[in-house]
């Protein structure tokens, strides 16, 4: 249960950073559409994740308490990208490339498609965006 308490915690935090970042570089940007709180969680998010990579030097550190906090409540909630990147250089240190490749396919061209499909549910459902 306290697992489960890290992760809510660290969760409410990262979405809240996301959400005010967000605005807050909306503004500072003047509503940009490359430049925005999407971009910064994600890159905010593989730095944070990246740190505490590093400071990572076993599995059986990926179940203490700071762990489950940071990387899997609050850096999880900031930015699920993070986590995409982590497992990419995961399959780049092995050497998985077919494995890599079938990852990439999934994350980005069934992903894409699952999308799309959802989109098109909606507006056979419901007749357009609602």
């Amino acid at each position: 249960m306290q697992n489960i308490l890290l992760i809510a915690a660290g969760g409410a935090i990262g979405a809240s950073l996301r959400f005010f970042s967000g605005v807050l570089l909306q503004k500072l940007t003047n509503k940009s559409e490359v430049l925005t709180g999407t971009v910064f969680a994600n890159l905010a998010g593989c730095l944070f994740a990246g740190f505490i990579l590093g400071l990572i030097s076993d599995t059986a550190a990926e179940t203490t308490p700071w762990y489950l906090f940071f990387s899997v409540g609050l850096v999880g909630s900031l930015s699920t990208f993070s986590t995409f990147i982590l497992e990419l250089l995961n399959l780049i240190n092995k050497k998985s490339f077919l494995r890599l490749a079938a990852y990439l396919f999934l994350q980005i061209i069934v992903a894409l498609a699952a999308t799309l499909s959802g989109l098109a549910a909606q507006k056979l459902l419901f007749g357009g965006f609602t």
